[in-house]
């Protein structure tokens, strides 16, 4: 999936529910929208959340031992794979549910639908319209950019850097 498909994807899922600065990112009210049951759970270390279709019913489980930050990304990347790949083969299987883990894996990039949902937590969380006006509008005497960003988006510095690099800016902070 092209990376312009995801933007427009999230672009549309942002304006329709009106959404018009970072702070009107909530991830959970984005999952109500999109009709998907969204909880924390005790999961193991290495696995960050999970996607799950039972019945035709969509459900994401988060760890709720996380920090916040990352708990977003992963209901975000988890929202991704509800959107770009619900009608795909599954990773797993089990009668009729289809499960989809973002666990350690996940960030390395290796498998196309986790670069494609990472791609999209990315978009959701960071739209490039948004990053564009925060640049903007940063205070003159902000040293570090990235941590500014990543702080005003509510994501790590390594999800801020990933977005700035993918959206051109590499190099100039």
């Amino acid at each position: 999936m092209i990376n312009n498909s995801i933007e427009n994807i999230t672009s549309k899922i942002i304006n329709d529910l009106g959404i018009s600065t970072p702070r009107g990112i909530n991830i959970e009210k984005i999952a109500k929208h999109l009709n998907v049951d969204v909880k924390a759970e005790d999961l193991d270390s290495d696995i960050s959340g999970l996607f799950v279709i039972k019945n035709n019913k969509p459900y994401i489980r988060y760890n709720k031992s996380e920090s916040n930050n990352r708990k977003r990304f992963t209901i975000a990347h988890e929202l991704g794979h509800y959107v770009l790949h619900r009608d795909s083969k599954p990773l797993f299987v089990d009668k009729n549910e289809k499960i989809m883990y973002r666990n350690l894996d996940s960030s390395t990039g290796e498998i196309r639908k986790e670069r494609e949902a990472n791609a999209f937590a990315a978009s959701l969380l960071m739209p490039k319209v948004f990053i564009q006006t925060a640049i903007n509008s940063a205070p003159k005497n902000t040293n570090d950019i990235v941590s500014y960003l990543a702080d005003k988006f509510k994501v790590s510095e390594q999800a801020m850097n990933f977005r700035l690099a993918n959206l051109g800016y590499v190099g100039l902070y």
